[in-house]
C-alpha cells in the first residue's frame, strides 16, 4: 500500500511522468524478454557456411523445418590431373553430385600460392555433364599488358571450385605437373 499512497500524493505532472517511465519500462522489458526468448528458440545456424545463404522470399524444401538440420549433399570434386602442355596448363578433374558451375584458378608459388593474371580468363571450363568430368586450359591472354608474366623457375598450382544446387561449394588445390616453356 506503500506504493498507492505515494502515488496518489502527487501532483498531476509527476503522476503523468511517473506513468510515462511505467510504460516505457513495460516495453524494454516485453522487448527485451522476447528478443531473448527468440534467440534462444531458433537453432543454431552451424549449416549456413556450408548450404550458403539463400535470398530474401527464396524458399527449399530444407528449409520447412527450422527443427531439421540441413542434410549434407552427396557433393564432390576432384582434380585428376594438372600439367605444362606446351605453352598452356591443363587441368582435368571430376564431380559428383548436381553441378552448377567450376571455376580454376592458376596459382603461381604452388597449390597455396597467388593468383596470376598471365591467362585469358574468357577460356571457361569445358564440361562434359553425361561423364561428370571437366577440363580447364589456361592459355596466355592476348592484348593486355600482364603484370605476373609466367616465371618458368617458379612451381605453379590451381585450385578448382564447383557451385552445386542449394547453394553448396567445394574445391581442390593440386601441383601443375612440368615445367613452363622459357
Amino acid at each position: 500500500m506503500r506504493i498507492v499512497d505515494w502515488y496518489l500524493g502527487l501532483g498531476l505532472r509527476q503522476k503523468i511522468v511517473v506513468g510515462l517511465a511505467a510504460a516505457v519500462g513495460l516495453f524494454l522489458a516485453s522487448y527485451f524478454a522476447t528478443l531473448a526468448f527468440l534467440s534462444s528458440s531458433v537453432p543454431g545456424d552451424r549449416n549456413s557456411l556450408q548450404a550458403g545463404a539463400t535470398a530474401p522470399g527464396i524458399t527449399y524444401p530444407e528449409a520447412s523445418s527450422l527443427a531439421t538440420p540441413f542434410p549434407e549433399p552427396d557433393v564432390g570434386l576432384k582434380i585428376s590431373g594438372a600439367r605444362w602442355e606446351g605453352g598452356q596448363v591443363v587441368v582435368e578433374g571430376t564431380w559428383k553430385g548436381d553441378i552448377s558451375s567450376v571455376h580454376c584458378d592458376l596459382l603461381e608459388g604452388g597449390s597455396n600460392g597467388q593468383a596470376t593474371d598471365w591467362w585469358d580468363r574468357g577460356v571457361p571450363a569445358k564440361m562434359s555433364w553425361s561423364a561428370r568430368t571437366f577440363e580447364q586450359d589456361f592459355v596466355r591472354a592476348q592484348g593486355r599488358k600482364i603484370e605476373n608474366p609466367i616465371d618458368p623457375a617458379a612451381s605453379y598450382g590451381v585450385w578448382c571450385s564447383a557451385q552445386f544446387s542449394g547453394g553448396w561449394s567445394v574445391n581442390d588445390t593440386a601441383a601443375v605437373e612440368g615445367a613452363p616453356p622459357g
